[in-house]
Parts: C-alpha cells; sequence; structure tokens
C-alpha cells in the first residue's frame, strides 16, 4: 500500500474514494475555553473546504465514518450547513455514506433528527450491518453506525462474507483500543476481513491500521478537534491498480503541539517569556512544559506568563514541571542559621523524603516561590 503527499490529482484506474472522519460539527472544544465557541465556526468553515477539495478531486465515493456532528441534536442551521455540504455532493451524483459515530449516534433510528434524510445517492448506515451495492462502481460497502451502543464486532466479521468481490469497502467508526494487544486483536480481524478498503473512524488523529495487505485507515479530523499530536486530513483512495493508493489532502487551519522548555537555559524570567512569545501563532494550541532543572532562586510566575503571552495563540498552557536538584541546595548560598538557610535545608529533607515526583515538584516550588519573597523580588 502506497501513501503520498496531495501533489498528484491526476486520473488513475478503478474508482476513488474520498474519505472524511470525526469533523464533529456543533461539537464542544472545553480545552480551548472562551475561544471554544469561535473553533466551532472554525470547524464549519474548515468542513466547507473539505468539500471543495473534495468536489475539485471529483471521487467516485465518499465515505464519512463517523461524527461528522458534535452532537446527536444538531440545532437546525447545522442541520441545514450540513445538508447542504453533503448535498453538494449528490448534485454531482458522487454517491455518499454516512456511518454514525458515539457523538452523532442514531436516536430512535434516526441520524441527527433527519438532517440528511431524503438527499439523493445519500445513504446513513443502520445500528446493524447493512450493505449498500454500488454496481455502477463495481464495489459493495458494508457499514454500521453506533446507537445506544458502539458498532458490534461482527462488523468486520460481515466483510468477510463478500470475499471474492473487487471492491469491498467497510465503512464504520470503532471504538480504538488503547493497548498494544488490543490493536493487535484488532489488525487480525483487519486483516481477516477481505476488505478492498477499510474507512474507518475514531481517532482525532490519523493512523494507519493496515494489516496483511487489507488497507485501513482512520483520516483523522478535517480540523483540530482535540489536544493530540499528529497529522490529520481527508483521504483519497484509488482502488485500482494491484494495492490502493492513499494521498492525504490537508485542509486544517489549526494545530496542537508540546514544547519542553529548559528554565536552566534562560539566564531571566523575560528570556523564559520571549523563547514562549517565539513559538506565538494565532492557530496554534501550545502546551509549555518546564522541565528539568531550574535554579534554587528561579521561581517562575506560570500564571503572570500566561496571562501576558496568551494573546499570540489560539490557546495557551504553561505547566512548570521543573525542580532545582538536590546538590544546588547543598551549595545554596545562604548561612545555615539564617531564615532563608533553614528554609532551604527544610525543603532539601522533604525533597528527599518525598516518594514521588509530584512531591518534589511541589517542594521546589514551594522553596522558590518562598526565597523571592524573603529577598523581595517579585516572583516572575
Amino acid at each position: 500500500m502506497a501513501i503520498s503527499e496531495s501533489t498528484d490529482m491526476g486520473a488513475r484506474d478503478g474508482p476513488t474514494v474520498y474519505h472524511l472522519a470525526d469533523v464533529r460539527l456543533g461539537g464542544a472544544f472545553p480545552f480551548l475555553g472562551q475561544a471554544g465557541a469561535a473553533h466551532r465556526q472554525q470547524v464549519r468553515e474548515t468542513f466547507a473546504r473539505a468539500v471543495d477539495r473534495g468536489l475539485d478531486l471529483s471521487p467516485s465515493l465518499v465515505a464519512i465514518s463517523g461524527n461528522l456532528f458534535g452532537t446527536p441534536f444538531p440545532a437546525r442551521d447545522l442541520a441545514e450547513f450540513a445538508r447542504t455540504q453533503i448535498g453538494r455532493f449528490s448534485e454531482r451524483g458522487i454517491a455518499v455514506l454516512v456511518a454514525a459515530g458515539p457523538l452523532d449516534a442514531l436516536y430512535e433510528k434516526t441520524y441527527a433528527a433527519g438532517a440528511l434524510a431524503e438527499l439523493e445517492r445519500v445513504s446513513v448506515f443502520p445500528a446493524a450491518v447493512k450493505t449498500v451495492e454500488l454496481p455502477d462502481l463495481d464495489a459493495t460497502a458494508v457499514g454500521a453506525s453506533w446507537s445506544a451502543t458502539p458498532v458490534q464486532p461482527d462488523f468486520l466479521a460481515a466483510l468477510a462474507t463478500h470475499a471474492g468481490r473487487q471492491n469491498v469497502i467497510g465503512v464504520a467508526h470503532l471504538a480504538l483500543p488503547a493497548t498494544e494487544e488490543g490493536l493487535r486483536a484488532l489488525r487480525r480481524q483487519i486483516a481477516a476481513s477481505g476488505a478492498r478498503y477499510l474507512a474507518l473512524g475514531g481517532s482525532p488523529t490519523r493512523r494507519d491500521l493496515s494489516a496483511d495487505g487489507i488497507v485501513a485507515w482512520c483520516p483523522g479530523a478535517p480540523e483540530l478537534i482535540a489536544l493530540e499530536e499528529g497529522e490529520r486530513s481527508p483521504l483519497l483512495v484509488h482502488l485500482g491498480g494491484a494495492a490502493p493508493t492513499v494521498t492525504l489532502w490537508p485542509v486544517a487551519r489549526r494545530r496542537y503541539a508540546r514544547f519542553n522548555l529548559k528554565p536552566a537555559a534562560y539566564a531571566s524570567p523575560e528570556d523564559l517569556a520571549d523563547a514562549i512569545r517565539a513559538l506565538g501563532d494565532p492557530h496554534l494550541v501550545a502546551s509549555v512544559r518546564l522541565t528539568g532543572a531550574s535554579g534554587v532562586t528561579q521561581f517562575i510566575d506560570t500564571a503572570d506568563l500566561h496571562s501576558r503571552l496568551a494573546g499570540a495563540f489560539l490557546a495557551l498552557e504553561i505547566v512548570d514541571e521543573s525542580l532545582p536538584p538536590t546538590d544546588a541546595l547543598a551549595a545554596a548560598p545562604y548561612p545555615d542559621l539564617s531564615v532563608a538557610g533553614k528554609f532551604v535545608a527544610v525543603a532539601r529533607r522533604e525533597m528527599e523524603r518525598s516518594g514521588t515526583d509530584e512531591g518534589r515538584r511541589r517542594v521546589g516550588a514551594a522553596l522558590r516561590l518562598g526565597l523571592a519573597l524573603l529577598e523581595g523580588r517579585r516572583p516572575g
């Protein structure tokens, strides 16, 4: 199986599948705080952009494998927006297959309060495994939706009953296992499915779940929807040739990234602030971890840093996980009988006695704050 970047739009033999998942229209994004409402609009705009891209690519089929909506009961304007966008494929004669996920699960056998009902060439899979024949594409699609319960394990087994057909496509949002053992078991099921392509959902970032020649992908969300590092994009899957090929077509504007900075590398709090400021991007959700060693007197006011720097980011988190090493405490330049010296001695004993990194970090933070206050310095 080959994967490529979005540079080749030339024609290829066999049908093509434009694969999206985990769009989450109308979803909640609590990790963005007050910016969550504006991000819901961004998610809508990105989905419209993904539809634009899909129409440019002129696929044979569109597969949306779960969580098109972030709610099973979308507001009327949101339902109309989604219907209009999906209808653009329908108007071009492009079939659209939709599987509900856990966030937009079927309610009393109805999907998204009927948002996509009666759209020509648009099929929403029920909770029970269903087969949709696509004779003009020489293809067979098998899918299932979440309802009150997840997609059942027989979904992958049902694909194997169509072995021997040329283009068997599976469409579903799966509850992906969290353990390596569970993923190995899932890949065994994928390998046994015999599908030409499995259009899966279940991950906010792109994941290749292919096994033993069976091509299976989660494309990830078109736009940022969770604090998880990784790439995400709609996929164009060419089913012709000896093996399917997968092409990435990114449309996202926003991203999440983690950064580890070492406080000891900065001579002053302002130098550290400058380093964080240099990461600024209005489309970036940044998680900045201050790690490693810090100076005994190097207290860092993360609340102050956040208030000064957050405006340069879509969202910013700063967490101080640094601590002064115990040998630095022993060499601290305070007389043993001074208040500061006694404070350092107590902190050193507590750090040595603490059984966890978190406990040592708490003691180290209290020490640095206390010394800053004793010396009349503004913590920062």
